[in-house]
């Protein structure tokens, strides 16, 4: 009986045994296939460690380089940055010198126009009076008095010292008798002979002066005389002479009595008876 209550008790033991071993070993599969797991993972973590550790020595070297890049490109920066100190500093130098070159060349500029102003000034000095005294000429030619007469008062006004005033108050008086202005041209032959008593034209210019006071209502053939007796004693051989005997023998004539023509008497009326 004992044993069969122990055999009983065996057989109830082993039953527990075997169940007891049961829920031991599920435990210890799971810990154990735990324990592969985290293996895997811890080799896993490591590979990516490896990686990660790889990637950042790379970097570190590319950090490296960068840096090293980065010193050569400060190191051109500061050469560069010299370059355009020499190239601000020539530049500089180029503006100073182009404004010395500018302000030179403007005065030699100025200095040239104002020879050139002097030289313009000189020529027309030379050229205007000429031409005021050409263009009354040709219109005295062209027997336009009046601008003749505007022309030569003209280069008298404006140079009354000039080479051809001379021939300007001959060719005024001429102009001034063409339009019978008697008195205005004996004052411009008057002064013709006054300023300048040596012209070559002094001889013809008393004969016209004789002529004009001639014209004049006063009587001034005494003074006509004179003037046209001074031209045959002055210039004996000259053909002015000649003319001037010629207006004195005109002047000195006497003029010929008209005949009294007999009075015509009416017939007489006869009376008537």
């Amino acid at each position: 009986m004992k044993y069969l209550k122990f055999f009983g008790r065996s057989r109830g033991f082993k039953s527990f045994m075997k169940h007891s071993f049961v829920f031991v070993l599920v435990p210890t599969t799971f810990i154990l296939s735990g324990c592969v797991a985290t293996q895997q993972d811890m080799l896993q973590m490591q590979s990516q460690m490896d990686d990660l550790n790889s990637s950042l020595a790379n970097m570190q070297k590319n950090q490296a380089d960068l840096a090293i890049k980065m010193e050569d490109l400060s190191q051109n920066l500061n050469a560069f940055s010299e370059n355009m100190d020499d190239v601000s500093d020539q530049i500089s130098s180029f503006n100073r010198n182009l404004r010395q070159m500018d302000s030179s060349i403007g005065n030699k500029v100025n200095n040239l126009e104002q020879k050139i102003q002097k030289q313009r000034d000189e020529v027309n000095s030379d050229l205007l009076p000429a031409k005021i005294y050409n263009d009354a000429y040709s219109s005295m030619s062209n027997k336009n008095y009046d601008s003749a007469v505007y022309g030569f008062k003209k280069y008298i006004s404006k140079f009354p010292e000039g080479e051809l005033t001379k021939g300007a108050y001959y060719n005024l008086g001429e102009s001034l008798y063409a339009k019978k202005k008697w008195k205005d041209a004996a004052i411009s032959y008057a002064n013709l002979l006054d300023k300048y008593p040596q012209y070559f034209r002094v001889p013809s210019a008393r004969i016209k002066y004789a002529l004009s006071i001639l014209k004049l209502p006063e009587n001034k053939k005494d003074e006509a005389l004179r003037y046209l007796k001074s031209v045959i004693k002055d210039y004996p051989k000259s053909k002015e002479a000649k003319l001037a005997k010629k207006h004195i023998s005109k002047l000195n004539k006497k003029p010929k009595k008209k005949k009294a023509s007999p009075k015509k008497t009416s017939p007489k009326k006869k009376s008537a008876k």
